[in-house]
């Protein structure tokens, strides 16, 4: 017997299908790895936080360019071009000091609009 779903279900199966959809149209390296994070549901953005502390090697808490970039493929963004990914870098990296911290990695993700259902 199959139970009715949740608003809060359906809304996450929304939100993941919406993202999905959006993946495939985006070319914004940024908002490829934001939708990689919905796509995985509401435990997508608090998984990143985890993807982070696994990239960060060293235990710096800070990601050197080296660690983002395994992080990066390890995230399923595999067919990145060695130079975007050195911009992309750069876009983490907002106060130009050559690392990634966990602040300046969240904000750069962090959805900025609010996300409609249609």
């Amino acid at each position: 017997m199959n139970r009715p779903q949740s608003a809060q279900t359906r809304n996450e199966n929304a939100l993941r299908n919406k993202a999905m959809r959006q993946l495939s149209a985006t070319s914004d390296s940024i908002e490829r790895i934001r939708l990689l994070c919905l796509a995985r549901g509401s435990g997508g953005i608090l998984g990143l936080g985890r993807v982070f502390k696994r990239m960060d090697d060293d235990g710096s808490k800070r990601l050197t360019y080296d660690e983002f970039q395994k992080g990066i493929e390890e995230t399923g963004i595999r067919d990145m071009p060695e130079e975007e990914l050195r911009q992309l870098f750069g876009r983490f990296d907002n106060d130009d000091s050559g690392s990634v911290d966990y602040e300046e990695f969240l904000r750069s993700i962090r959805v900025s609009k609010f996300v409609r259902f249609s």
